[in-house]
């Protein structure tokens, strides 16, 4: 045997382990992407009953909510307390949309619109949101998502 052929062998072999090591990152790349879509559904699922949980957990601050919620004058604590009380779901949601645009989670694991659409049916959001109360704290991008959502289930319901 000569020179030449050991070289194309060694060539052959070489070709072989490059694409042995390219078909085994691609198996790595697939289980990677599928922990991080299971690691983003289950912090979702997490927050979702975080919210639950919160108001849940403590009737009397729940009480106080609906109480400060029909108020049209509130005062520094009771907007606070308003707000962040409405924005642990807003917020939610936002997340729930930006790992839907990012692809960190499937569309089917989660109905965006529908779970707005029941959001927003809730007078206590929607005036907040109509309102602009929410505005500073969302991205853009998801304000305009909502809005459009919002303006269609409105004149859904006005026909």
């Amino acid at each position: 045997m000569n020179w030449e052929a050991i070289g194309a062998i060694g060539e052959i072999v070489g070709a072989v382990a490059v694409l042995l090591t390219i078909v085994y990152l691609a198996d790595q790349i697939k289980q990677n992407t599928r922990a991080v879509k299971a690691a983003t559904q289950q912090a979702i699922s997490d927050a979702t009953t975080e919210v639950w949980r919160n108001s849940c957990i403590d009737i009397d601050r729940t009480e106080k909510f609906y109480e400060i919620s029909e108020k049209d004058d509130r005062t520094k604590a009771e907007q606070s307390f308003y707000v962040g009380w409405l924005m642990q779901t807003i917020r939610q949601q936002e997340n729930i949309y930006l790992n839907l645009k990012l692809g960190s989670i499937d569309d089917d694991f989660v109905d965006l619109n529908s779970r707005l659409v029941t959001l927003f049916k809730s007078p206590i959001y929607r005036k907040a949101w109509l309102n602009g109360e929410l505005n500073n704290f969302l991205i853009t991008e998801f304000r305009d998502y909502v809005d459009d959502l919002i303006g269609a289930e409105l004149s859904l319901m006005k026909k």
